[in-house]
């Protein structure tokens, strides 16, 4: 669409973020859902499947546990690579530090994303136009380890309430999850950060983008640049 940049106003995805708003702490949620209480928890949410790139991650847990061996991987979804993430699992032993869940009812993925350390979507196709994953789990107030792909990075400010990292690079990804998982006062920070930059994607701030946008067009005033109206 570069030849009408001008004229293109992006509206972003949603969610309630009331939904995640559950009154139980991390270790209530654990033990809810069965989860060890002293060990760090990173956790993936999505279809397994190659765009969302599991295999990534599961590629890159031998290099985090070398350094931080106290680490379990929870992988929350279905999908056509479980087998296949299972035996890579088993070839690179590290199958201990890796659950899979398979589906996960809605009502009970706050409790997940509030049981983790860190959140990790090592996406590797530029299909991955948003993620909504993302902004459930800064709903929760947990940091996030995403590739730099598509939209995330107009979620995932680098720094801020997460880090970015380029798809499909194994080492880059250890790397990251390693450093936060290594300091916690960062993991807190950008968890803090993460709670009210979420606040800008609720639906009722995208409606009302909507309208706003609807409102301007029918007024038929012209600018040179539509994205400023919104400034």
């Amino acid at each position: 669409m570069g030849r009408y940049k001008d004229k293109v106003v992006v509206i972003p995805n949603g969610i309630n973020i009331e939904d995640y708003k559950i009154p139980y702490s991390k270790e209530e949620c654990r033990r809810k859902l069965g989860l060890p209480l002293d060990k760090n928890i990173v956790l993936f949410v999505g279809n397994l499947i190659l765009y969302k790139g599991p295999n990534v991650l599961i590629r890159a847990i031998p290099k985090i546990v070398k350094k931080v061996p106290n680490t379990l991987f929870i992988f929350v979804g279905k999908g056509k690579m479980r087998n296949e993430l299972e035996k890579l699992a088993n070839k690179l032993g590290i199958r201990n530090h890796v659950r899979f869940t398979g589906f996960v009812e809605e009502c009970l993925k706050p409790f997940y994303y509030k049981s983790a350390d860190i959140f990790c979507l090592p996406s590797v196709m530029s299909t991955e136009s948003f993620g909504i994953v993302n902004l459930e789990a800064m709903a929760c107030g947990i940091p996030i380890v995403a590739s730099r792909i598509g939209g995330v990075p107009d979620v995932i400010k680098d720094g801020e309430n997460g880090l970015l990292v380029p798809p499909k690079y194994v080492n880059s990804l250890a790397s990251s999850i390693i450093y936060l998982l290594e300091n916690e006062g960062v993991r807190r920070k950008m968890g803090k950060n993460a709670k009210e930059i979420v606040k800008n994607f609720t639906w009722n701030k995208v409606a009302k983008m909507v309208r706003k946008l609807y409102k301007f067009v029918l007024s038929g005033e012209k600018v040179e640049n539509y994205r400023s109206i919104f400034r």
